[in-house]
């Protein structure tokens, strides 16, 4: 599973370090967030929430010190310490009010080891919805540096940076092994004809057999060979899955979290589109099956990327998924 690192010097070319919150706290809103301070409250900006903003704050802005206050109050709960957030950025110069860096839209984890110290502060003390203004010394870009060391144009030494941050969304938590089902769990579904077969041990692994002289199919197909009874998945959900996967040419394994020995987790609207299909709309506990062609239109991952996979081109997977979990987006 791709692991986004935007937000860290390699993406951002700033490794910034930012302020925490002030405003009226939310449901389970870290006390040790970092107050407001003058230059943080007198950012002023124009844009549609989650799209790159302009600075009509009268500049210069300086900030002598982290400083985070909110422009546009959000609605729910603080971001959960396993969770994470959906958010754009614009960074803005604040001697000059030019725009350094627009960011779109991306997923953030409330994690102090994937992100830099003002990306976690932002993240851990957000809610969706929210617009959050933060200004800073440029010097915190450059981990103390001169800011001329970081190479932006026009960025002196001395000057501050306001970095305004739309929260979009708010991503699911996680669940214990101990919440998990085991394996899947509920009413067994024929399988329509053509199918693979699939024949399961006592603690749920399937094996999975390609029937003979049957073509692969040339669009996604899935079916629900066990009907759970269990909350339904929904978009964005983190799902907790055993799976396993065969190519249709071959019936050998590729992929197995089975052959790993735990289950794996991953966000829905993160995973190619044969398996998002084949989970969203479904119940905890259900088993699936989804037959992905190559071509990404139908689910699959694209004929280039099976290729750098190891795969032919034109490759047909077949995935069977118990679902054990789900946590809803926030």
């Amino acid at each position: 599973m791709k692991r986004l690192s935007l937000l860290i010097p390699a993406a951002l070319v700033l490794p910034l370090a930012l302020a925490g919150c002030t405003a009226q706290a939310a449901p389970g809103m870290p006390k040790d967030c970092t107050p407001a301070g003058d230059a943080s409250k007198s950012v002023q900006v124009e844009g549609d929430f989650g799209k790159t903003l302009k600075l009509t704050s009268k500049t210069p802005l300086k900030a002598k010190e982290l400083e985070r206050s909110v422009l546009i109050e959000g609605k729910g709960d603080t971001t959960a310490k396993d969770g994470g957030v959906s958010a754009a950025v614009t960074l803005f110069n604040g001697r000059t009010g030019k725009v350094v860096q627009a960011i779109p839209e991306t997923p953030l984890m409330n994690d102090a080891q994937q992100l830099p110290n003002w990306a976690y502060q932002a993240v851990r003390c957000s809610v969706k919805g929210q617009r959050v203004a933060m200004a800073m010394p440029a010097t915190d870009l450059a981990n103390g540096q001169p800011a001329s060391s970081l190479g932006i144009p026009d960025l002196k030494d001395g000057d501050s940076i306001v970095a305004v941050i739309d929260v979009t969304k708010q991503q699911p938590g996680t669940l214990s092994e101990g919440k998990l089902l085991k394996k899947a769990e509920g009413t067994a579904k024929k399988a329509p004809e053509g199918f693979p077969t699939v024949k399961l041990a006592e603690n749920g692994e399937p094996t999975i057999t390609i029937p003979k002289g049957v073509k692969a199919p040339t669009t996604l197909k899935t079916a629900t060979l066990i009907e759970g009874k269990g909350e339904t998945v929904k978009p964005g959900d983190r799902v907790y899955v055993n799976y396993r996967g065969v190519i249709w040419s071959t019936g050998k394994e590729f992929d197995s979290s089975w052959s790993r020995g735990k289950p794996t987790d991953f966000l829905t609207t993160g995973v190619i589109g044969g398996f998002q299909k084949a989970l969203e709309g479904q119940k905890v506990g259900s088993q699936i099956i989804s037959v992905v062609p190559a071509a990404k239109d139908q689910g699959g991952y694209g004929p280039e990327a099976l290729q750098q996979q190891g795969h032919k081109a034109d490759d047909v997977m077949v995935f069977v998924l118990d679902i054990l979990g789900t946590v809803h987006e926030g």
